[in-house]
């Protein structure tokens, strides 16, 4: 039979320690006796003429074993000579300290040795032994107290006919051995703001992308744990940190982020001890003792590290890098790397876009990670919100010119107002800045100091209930001849209330004279707020109330043909009601108008659109008269303009016959629907 090879390590440890420090505080001694004990050991049952093959990976060294002969010096033999065949029932018995096997070892196919083993089990769970040679007991070799060959088990069989016992046969040795590991050191690394969080403990840098998020210009402490995981001691270690870029900035890379002081122990130690300024850390022992040389150690230590970020422009990527130096017991140099932690660091202009009252202005001294605070607004608010924004160097020089822009509008609010006379009984002094208005941007140009804030703000009126995001506001500047920008983080934004939205329809849109057309209101509630309504609705000039609308509750006032409705809605509801009228000219439909007011008394007015009702052969009166002039003085323009061969323009009618729609509360109020109401009721009332 033929064994196999084996690939692989097996481990030794030390009875004590496993990581060691200071310079000059370890020197190998290879006539020294050192006890030893394994938990890792291998076995092999082997026959003569068998091998096996085993590899040390950290030395890169193959051992072969052998079995080269068996020695059998002394046979017990138990026989019963009164017996008739005496040899039948004989035991034959072989003292362990009689039996031996001869083992050839090899290194990288080179003999180094040819010995005697002897039997003795479990020989290599502990033992003391120097360096190369036999241990005390001459069970156990030793090669340069890096690999340990012993003996656990030598079996010897003999022939059933070999009466007397004088020819072994069946002979198995089982081979036990083991190496040294190198000691392995690792690393792992917290980071912590330099600012005490809640209950003053040590609050982690916040991250984005398996990267810490650090300011320009602020100090962050590195928590560094070195840990030894093998049972081997490290003798010299050495700890270099650093924080350098792995991004330019404009093709050159910025400044390493500064090492201020070490201290030994954990970041929130107040007993920590003082190490120093500069790297490499002489990490050094603190616990237990070592039995190779009596000094003492410890499996883990722990620094902290305060680092000053520089000042940059831009958003850059930086790599916090572990170099870790030591030596085996035999004085063999390691080294260890860890770049497995990432930082960002922040530009030195940071830009916050909120909503709300002077309060969302007010911005923490420290705050590294990006504004995401979520605001929730309820649109019946007596006082209209502002958007806020607050814009800071956190850097350590003065930018001289800066440019703010934002967009005023969205499709859930719009400016109130540019009554700056408005804005200055809202906003302190340090926030009332007037911007420069263009078609859809506003902007604001300013200089700042190093840790300089500017606050500006504008009224908004807030134009419907749902779930936003307040748009980006960006900043721009120039450093050095190199353009710079940094956008807002788009906070989330909830608005609640009703939203009232009403129809009116007329079907069909043209009759002929003495036929009737039919006239439908709708009203929903939009919103997620419920609210009490009041619907009024008024019959055109000229027409006559053929059938009445039905529905619950429902008013008619013949007097002045109006009608009315009441009723409370809840979210998502909807009312509608229809009549029939006859009409005798071309007439434009009064619009359906809205009053609601929720629980928190919250009140505005709704509008529907004013359609047109033509009636065949007749001449159109009211504002549907004017709607037709307009529509022909148009018409006219365009074969003008035709004519001319100065191209065909887009004629508007009169901005006064803008068809009423719903009116937000807020700065622009509710005069203009209710004048708009006041002229449709005259003219009824006239006619």
């Amino acid at each position: 039979m033929r064994i196999s090879r084996v690939s692989g390590t097996i481990e030794l440890i030390l009875v004590s320690i496993m990581l060691t420090g200071g310079a000059g505080a370890h020197i190998y001694n290879p006539d020294k006796v050192v006890c030893w004990e394994s938990d890792c050991i291998s076995e092999t049952n082997m026959e003569w003429g068998d091998y096996v093959d085993v590899y040390v990976k950290h030395l890169d060294t193959t051992y072969t074993i052998e079995v080269n002969d068996f020695h059998i010096l002394d046979v017990m033999i138990d026989i019963d000579e009164t017996k008739a065949d005496p040899c039948a029932d004989r035991t034959c018995s072989v003292a362990p300290d009689a039996k031996f096997v001869n083992l050839k070892i090899y290194k990288n196919q080179t003999l180094i040795g040819s010995y005697p083993f002897m039997e003795s089990v479990d020989c290599l769970k502990s033992f003391c032994t120097s360096e190369g040679g036999w241990d005390k007991n001459g069970i156990i070799w030793n090669d340069g107290n890096e690999f340990f060959i012993g003996v656990n088990e030598i079996d010897v069989n003999f022939a059933s006919e070999d009466c007397f016992c004088t020819d072994p046969k069946e002979e198995h040795v089982k081979v036990a051995y083991t190496t040294v590991k190198p000691p392995e050191l690792e690393t792992s690394v917290k980071l912590y703001s330099s600012s005490l969080g809640e209950g003053g403990k040590p609050e982690l840098l916040p991250s984005e992308d398996s990267s810490s998020i650090v300011r320009s210009n602020s100090v962050f402490k590195a928590e560094i744990k070195v840990k030894n995981s093998e049972k081997m001691p490290a003798y010299h270690v050495d700890a270099s940190v650093s924080v350098k870029p792995v991004e330019t900035i404009n093709g050159k890379y910025p400044p390493d982020c500064a090492l201020q002081n070490i201290y030994e122990g954990e970041v929130d130690d107040e007993s920590g001890k003082w190490v120093g300024t500069t790297v490499p850390i002489d990490v050094r022992s603190v616990s237990t003792t070592d039995e190779l040389d009596g000094s003492s150690g410890t499996s883990e230590v722990t620094y902290t590290l305060r680092f000053k970020v520089p000042s940059l422009p831009d958003r850059t990527k930086y790599e916090l890098r572990i170099d870790l130096t030591y030596e085996d017991f035999k004085e063999r140099r390691y080294q260890y790397t860890d770049n497995s932690t990432y930082i960002e660091v922040l530009p030195v202009i940071e830009v916050k876009k909120s909503i709300g009252t002077e309060d969302y202005a007010v911005v923490a001294s420290e705050a590294a990670e990006p504004y995401t605070g979520e605001t929730t607004y309820v649109i019946y608010a007596d006082c209209e919100p502002y958007v806020f924004f607050t814009v800071i160097n956190w850097g350590n020089y003065t930018i001289p010119s800066l440019k703010l822009s934002d967009s005023p509008e969205d499709s859930w609010h719009k400016p109130a107002t540019t009554d700056f006379d408005v804005w200055r009984c809202a906003l302190p002094a340090d926030t009332l800045k007037v911007p420069d208005m263009e078609s859809d941007r506003w902007s604001w140009d300013f200089s700042l100091e190093p840790g300089g804030v500017m606050t500006c703000a504008y009224p908004v009126s807030l134009l419907k209930p749902g779930t936003y995001k307040l748009g980006s506001a960006t900043v721009n500047w120039t450093e050095d001849g190199y353009n710079y920008s940094m956008v807002s983080h788009p906070q989330p934004v909830q608005v609640h209330g009703p939203y009232i939205e009403v129809t009116k329809t007329v079907d069909p849109a043209s009759v002929t004279p003495n036929d009737t057309a039919k006239v439908t209101v709708s009203v929903k509630n939009t919103g997620d707020r419920a609210a009490s309504i009041t619907i009024m609705d008024q019959l055109p000039l000229k027409s006559v109330l053929v059938s009445k609308p039905v529905s619950r509750g429902i008013v008619i006032n013949e007097g002045n043909e109006t009608i009315f409705l009441k009723r409370v809605m809840k979210a998502d509801a909807e009312e509608t009601f229809e009549y029939t009228i006859d009409p005798s000219q071309t007439v434009m439909l009064p619009p359906a108008v809205v009053e609601f007011v929720d629980i928190t008394t919250y009140e505005g007015i709704s509008v529907s659109d004013m359609p047109i009702l033509t009636v065949e052969g007749t001449e159109a009166i009211g504002a549907a008269a004017a709607v037709a002039r307009a529509e022909a003085e148009a018409e006219a323009a365009v074969k003008s303009e035709g004519a001319s061969g100065s191209g065909i323009a887009a004629a508007e009618a009169p901005a006064a016959l803008n068809t009423p729609v719903r009116k937000e509360p807020g700065f622009t109020g509710m005069l203009a629907v209710l004048a708009c109401l006041a002229a449709v009721l005259i003219g009824r009332h006239r006619r």
